[in-house]
């Protein structure tokens, strides 16, 4: 496994450089994913990993599956930069604006009952995580964003539909957060252009990022209706560049990384 020039490595966690999804890892996914990582370590190249989770549980996490130490975090859905000892980025802070005021949230939401506080380790000093038991449509959207207007500016709501419990996930964030805007932060301060940053990823709300002009690559795990989606923006986004790995977890990032010629 010989590196190619230097880029900016980036990756959602959690079921993908993680194996912990519904599906079965390969046999030494796991041990590949490592090498992989320790590899660009080794060879200074920076390495993101990407979470919708705040610091300490995804630390838990890479822990647990014994990955190494990033040189960089985003986390809470971008609106959270943390560099390897979990100082918290200055300048994306300011960005970020103050933290949210979460009571004064919930209480012009209260009005829709489906809409349930998410647990405290899926929230962020500016993301406001709520559950929604079904799909969420246009008309609920506008009803949130409207009722979140009324007692926060510059805000913007990402919904993530879960195939398995069938649930919404609907965050609340500052408008200028998410997960793309923070990795373009880090990439423009480490002076590489887009086409020297790979992201992989395995979900919706990892689109974005996918779409943004850097070298994405979905994980073979992923569900299918984001694989048909991703294929249909990358179709109409001009810029956008996407390989559609079949392996999974890690072995899926091996294969994106070959495809861009990173790897060989």
């Amino acid at each position: 496994m010989q590196i190619h020039n230097t880029f900016l490595f980036a990756s959602e966690l959690d079921g993908v450089l993680l194996p912990n999804g519904i599906f079965t890892a390969a046999v030494g996914c796991l041990d590949r994913t490592r090498q992989l990582l320790e590899r660009l370590k080794a060879a200074s190249y920076p390495v993101v990993y990407v979470t919708s989770h705040h610091l300490s549980l995804a630390r838990e996490g890479r822990e647990t599956f014994g990955l190494p130490e990033p040189n960089y975090w985003i986390c809470n859905l971008g609106t959270e930069i943390y560099d390897a000892f979990g100082n918290a980025d200055q300048g994306w802070e300011r960005m970020m604006g103050s933290p949210f005021p979460k009571e004064v949230l919930l209480n012009v939401l209260k009005d829709d009952p489906r809409l349930t506080v998410q647990e405290d380790e899926h929230q962020g000093a500016r993301k406001l995580s709520l559950y929604y038991p079904g799909p969420v449509d246009d008309s609920l959207r506008t009803w949130i964003s409207m009722r979140v207007g009324q007692v926060a500016e510059g805000t913007r709501l990402m919904d993530s539909p879960d195939g398995a419990s069938g649930m919404t996930s609907i965050d609340i964030v500052p408008a200028n957060a998410g997960k793309a805007p923070a990795l373009s932060f880090l990439t423009e301060r480490l002076g590489l252009p887009r086409t020297r940053v790979f992201f992989s990823g395995d979900s919706e709300d990892d689109l974005e990022i996918s779409m943004s002009g850097v070298c994405g690559t979905l994980v073979g795990n992923a569900p299918g209706p984001v694989q048909d989606k991703a294929r249909r923006l990358a179709e109409n986004t001009e810029g956008a560049r996407l390989t559609l790995s079949r392996g999974y977890y890690g072995d899926g990032v091996i294969e994106g990384l070959r495809a861009y010629d990173f790897l060989n």
